[in-house]
């Protein structure tokens, strides 16, 4: 009884999940193999007492069916919480006054399934208790940039788009209608996206229902929060990327800046440099005639009494010789007048009282 349970779901997961066999019966194979496991586990207890009271074999078959029929119920034990502490609803929106509408998927869905108008005053009452986290999506975008994001978040998981409409520069409102089926069991959900706004500010509402159940354990309303919380966070890095593209352009301009201005600054030290190498010359208007001097005999510079120096030429006893001779040139003059004092002191006074 276990294995038969365990192949029953196994065959109905599959055929749900990759062929046309619908969700109705797909479901009805799932409880009846649920029953079988329910089963087998009775079964398997009384195996065990009477393995206990009688002796006899049979412990592991009675082990292993145990076993099987408890991993049969582990999907169900794991939302068993869900099940009791969220509301029975199977549509979620954002919008609870004016939810989203389908529109092409409404001609695919079966006669059999969830109806897609939206119930109500007691959904709403339902939604806002437990999920009152799910509210409408305000970016301060265009609305043609919060369409191609939330398009991108949509592509990315995998969602099978059935029709969309773009928002265009007349404030048309956008729609995305789209397919989810659960990973598992292949449930499938329906949702529609709705984005309206203008160039400067976007409202993005979202409504995910249940094809099929009265419960949905939460999925619709975990959809919707994973689907905003993708879309932030790709706004955030974005934001932070301009940011640092931003200081990165701010930054090389500073360089930039910085760079040209030790250009200046070179520039001008050079500049200044070169003017303090140059020969200094005077205006012809200072010189005359009776002067004796002119430009074309004035040497770099002054000497110690503030007046220019005089270019050495045969005219005037110089020469044109580097300033190198300059040191010999003083040594005889030095001699010279070392020269001259001793013969003054060689020379004999006479006192001036000798004098008649």
């Amino acid at each position: 009884m276990a294995l038969f349970s365990a192949q029953l779901i196994v065959i109905a997961i599959l055929l749900h999940r990759f062929t046309s066999l619908s969700t109705p019966v797909a479901t009805n194979l799932i409880v009846v193999s649920l029953m079988g496991a329910a089963i087998a586990i009775l079964l398997s207890v009384l195996a065990f007492a009477q393995i206990w009271n009688k002796g006899i074999k049979g412990t592991g078959i009675a082990l292993t069916a145990l076993i099987v029929s408890l991993i049969i119920f582990a999907v169900p034990i794991y939302h068993l919480p869900n099940l009791i502490r969220l509301p029975a609803i199977n549509d979620i929106t954002t919008d609870l006054l004016s939810p989203p509408q389908f529109r092409t998927i409404a001609t695919l869905r079966e006669p059999q399934a969830n109806s897609l108008d939206y119930p109500g005053s007691s959904f709403i009452a339902a939604q806002a208790r437990a999920y009152p986290d799910i509210s409408t999506l305000i970016l301060e975008r265009s609305h043609q940039d919060s369409y191609e994001l939330i398009h991108g978040v949509i592509r990315d998981l995998g969602w099978e788009v059935v029709s969309e409409q773009q928002p265009d520069r007349n404030n048309r409102t956008g729609y995305i209608e789209a397919v989810d089926q659960s990973m598992l069991l292949g449930f499938r959900d329906d949702i529609v996206v709705r984005v309206r706004g203008d160039a400067n500010s976007t409202r993005i509402d979202m409504r995910s229902a249940s094809r099929y159940g009265r419960h949905d354990l939460g999925t619709n309303a975990n959809r919707i929060r994973e689907t905003f919380a993708i879309m932030k966070t790709r706004i955030a890095r974005a934001e932070a990327n301009r940011i640092d593209s931003l200081e990165r352009r701010r930054i090389a301009k500073l360089s930039s800046i910085e760079k040209k201005k030790k250009a200046r600054d070179r520039l001008r030290r050079k500049k200044e440099q070169e003017a303090s190498q140059d020969t200094f010359m005077l205006p012809k208007a200072n010189f005359n005639q009776e002067d004796g001097l002119s430009p074309n005999n004035i040497d770099t510079g002054f000497n110690q009494v503030g007046q220019p120096r005089r270019k050495k030429s045969a005219a005037n006893g110089f020469t044109n010789r580097s300033r190198r001779a300059a040191p010999a040139a003083r040594k005889r003059r030095v001699q010279k007048i070392r020269r001259s004092k001793r013969k003054r002191r060689r020379k004999k006074w006479v006192p001036f009282s000798n004098f008649p």
